[in-house]
């Protein structure tokens, strides 16, 4: 009788670790580290400061002058905006704008 009971508490145990085992499991994250400095090095963010300090380069880049983008930045920012989540950060609507254009 006494050998049932410790029987059935190592199968409790045994149990028990599988299911901590399980909610300890590695997670991949859903963005990977090179996607997460977007912000701050990529391409975008470097090209698109230095274009916009430079009319001619901004023109032949997009065939558009930086007015010309602004303006249609402002009708359109609206509706190709998107919102942020916990999980990830969203395209600005003006990255958007230029990977279309492009």
């Amino acid at each position: 009788m006494e050998a049932l009971l410790l029987e059935e508490e190592a199968l409790a145990l045994i149990l028990l670790n599988k299911q901590i085992q399980k909610k300890k499991r590695n997670r991949r994250f859903w963005t990977h580290k090179i996607v997460q400095l977007r912000g701050e090095a990529g391409l975008f963010a470097n090209l698109y400061r230095e274009l916009r300090n430079d009319d001619e380069k901004f023109f032949d880049f997009l065939r558009m002058s930086i007015a010309l983008f602004d303006e249609l930045l402002g009708h359109i920012k609206d509706k190709i905006k998107k919102k942020d989540t916990v999980m990830r950060s969203s395209i600005t609507p003006e990255e958007r704008l230029v990977i279309t254009l492009r």
